[in-house]
């Protein structure tokens, strides 16, 4: 259609020439001119040229958005708000969402949308997998209040080009609790969500991005279904026998002296607790999958083996 002469438009724009050859460039266009003008006006309006006319950074006015680890910004935003007064009227009707503290990436988010970083004059991207923590934490909260994440913050719109994002063990622990990951007074305990950040940490980097996190939270979900119906019976813990059924369901075959070691570790009155109970899946799980990684093929025998190095060994072992 006409995208290429808008771009077109822009670009003269950008460097701030005289359109004099109009006639002859609109005459290559398959775009009626009086479309043509009505696109560019629509266009400049929505902020479509951002990407070929920089503009010019400055100071971050919104109360809102202070405390930033940027302090400038750039307008139009993505949403078409010409100014940061125009933009404040918007943002400020998630203040109270913030207050919950449902999620740690949504005020970041918002501001990263509303009053964008300014890099050399162009607004900096948004982080996809920003806006998806965010929405992650927050949209139940919205839900029960009758609301619904605005479509114009749909995670699909941004990219996950360019993010520096990533959770920590102690902000997976937190997300955790707050998505009702506990059973009655027994939470998971700092220690527990790193082995568990372990078991998706395929990079190494010591923190998940969504799609990561969304996984682990999956498990962590099945992890306790399991727990409760083991310790449903039992005040909720579970017995030597029970987690012996649940090492079993997982194929999680431990031979007497290791079974012996792991439960002389972790019991307590000949019993374990939810954090425990998730610690041990998560540990073994994270073995078999290192192990399964490192597995030799073709040997002479009917026989399982791995070949670790000497620093594999130890990271694997201090799981």
């Amino acid at each position: 259609m006409c995208l290429g002469a808008l771009k077109l438009y822009c670009c003269h724009l950008a460097l701030g020439e005289e359109l004099k050859q109009q006639k002859m460039e609109l005459a290559r266009l398959p775009c009626p001119r009086s479309l043509l003008v009505f696109g560019l006006v629509l266009a400049v309006s929505l902020g479509f040229c951002a990407e070929f006319v920089a503009g010019v950074c400055e100071p971050i006015e919104l109360p809102f958005c202070e405390g930033l680890a940027y302090n400038h910004t750039v307008m139009p935003n993505v949403l078409g708000h010409v100014d940061q007064k125009t933009a404040e009227q918007d943002v400020n009707g998630f203040s109270a969402l913030v207050l919950l503290e449902c999620s740690p990436e949504l005020k970041p988010f918002l501001c990263a949308v509303y009053v964008p970083e300014c890099v050399s004059g162009r607004p900096k991207p948004v982080c996809r997998a920003t806006c998806e923590s965010a929405r992650l934490g927050c949209e139940r909260f919205m839900n029960k209040r009758g609301s619904f994440w605005p479509s114009e913050l749909d995670c699909t719109n941004f990219s996950y080009g360019d993010c520096e994002y990533g959770l920590t063990a102690s902000e997976i622990q937190k997300k955790l609790f707050d998505m009702g990951h506990a059973v009655g007074d027994q939470v998971l305990s700092l220690h527990t969500a790193r082995i568990l950040m372990s078991l998706k940490d395929d990079e190494k980097t010591g923190k998940l991005n969504t799609n990561k996190f969304q996984e682990l939270q999956s498990y962590v979900s099945t992890v306790k279904t399991e727990f409760l119906a083991y310790g449903r019976a039992n005040d909720g813990v579970v017995s030597e026998d029970q987690m012996k059924n649940a090492l079993r369901a997982r194929d999680l075959r431990l031979n007497e002296l290791n079974f012996g070691l792991l439960w002389d570790r972790y019991s307590n009155a000949g019993q374990i607790g939810y954090d425990d109970f998730v610690a041990i899946l998560a540990r073994l799980d994270a073995l078999k999958t290192r192990f399964r990684t490192h597995r030799m093929t073709n040997l002479p025998c009917d026989c399982m083996m791995a070949s670790f190095s000497l620093d594999d060994f130890i990271r694997d072992t201090l799981l």
